[in-house]
Parts: C-alpha cells; sequence; structure tokens
C-alpha cells in the first residue's frame, strides 16, 4: 500500500529550502519554461479556431482599436443585415 505524505505550504517550502543550488536552478526553470510556453485554449473564434491567451488578448486589442477608429459596425445595423430584431434591453 503506498501512503502519499500530506503537502502543504510549509512541506513544500522546506524540500524547495533543502534543495542543492542546482537542483533549485533546475526546479525553477522547468516551473517558468512551463508557465511562458503555455498554449492552454482558453476562447474559440466565430469560426470555431482555438484561441490561446495571447491570440484571444491580440483580438481583442483589434477589436477595440477597430473601434476606436471607426471601423466597427452598430449592433443595430449588424442585426438587420442579419435579418434578425434588434431589441434594445
Amino acid at each position: 500500500m503506498i501512503f502519499m505524505e500530506h503537502t502543504d505550504l510549509e512541506n513544500v517550502y522546506r524540500k524547495i529550502i533543502l534543495l542543492s543550488n542546482t537542483e533549485r536552478d533546475k526546479l525553477y526553470n522547468r516551473m517558468t519554461q512551463n508557465f511562458y510556453q503555455r498554449s492552454e485554449i482558453v476562447a474559440y473564434s466565430t469560426n470555431n479556431e482555438p484561441l490561446t491567451i495571447e491570440q484571444y488578448k491580440q483580438r481583442v486589442k483589434r477589436g477595440i482599436e477597430q473601434c476606436i477608429s471607426g471601423k466597427s459596425v452598430d449592433l443595430e445595423v449588424l442585426t438587420k443585415e442579419l435579418g434578425y430584431n434588434y431589441v434594445e434591453l
């Protein structure tokens, strides 16, 4: 039978402290490497394309820039073009 040690922040901290400098550097590098290489899907485009957090942020930024420059379409106009009834809430 395998017994798992209870892990809390204090135990993790103690184990990290006991690592050699080289082991601690390796752990730090693995942790930061995994963090910055995240390619987790956070959203989907209107064409059902998966988007990472960076791709999503870029699209939001582009949308904001389009609104500021007047290149956006009013929701009321868009719904009429698509054949839907526009209703204000």
